[in-house]
């Protein structure tokens, strides 16, 4: 398991995105995210790879206020999409982080923590092996 921690300068009133080159093979854990500024209620932060959601950090209805830790939900379809730096399909290099224009009002330094489970596999049929 490594962690990978991400700070984020966001200048606010805008979606933005981050792309985060992975380290080895594997798949995104859980998210946590932290603010220096309020994460406005049901503003979302995107943790994809390419336009496959793998996890979604959703600020609380009525808000959170700034120094709260927001956990991220793992999609229940494709949490354990496969990232991988050899890969020939460039958006399966990097996760890919986008936060939509409501998550904060404002400019915002951001904190993201990946738990990035580095011994994925893939299971091979009989004939593969």
């Amino acid at each position: 398991m490594k962690t990978i921690t991400v700070t984020r300068e966001l200048g606010g009133g805008g979606s933005e995105v981050t792309y985060i080159p992975i380290p080895c093979r594997g798949n995104v854990c859980s998210v946590k995210v932290a603010s220096d500024a309020v994460m406005v209620a049901t503003g979302t932060l995107i943790v994809s790879r390419a336009g496959d959601t793998v996890n979604l950090v959703t600020a609380p209805t009525g808000n959170a206020a700034a120094g709260v830790v927001v956990e991220g939900v793992p999609d229940t379809t494709k949490k354990g999409y496969i990232f991988d730096p050899d890969s020939t399909t460039a958006a399966n290099k990097v996760i890919l982080l986008t936060d939509d224009a409501t998550l904060h009002g404002g400019p915002a330094t951001v904190v993201v923590v990946i738990e990035y489970d580095d011994s994925a596999y893939v299971a091979q049929a009989a004939s593969e092996a």
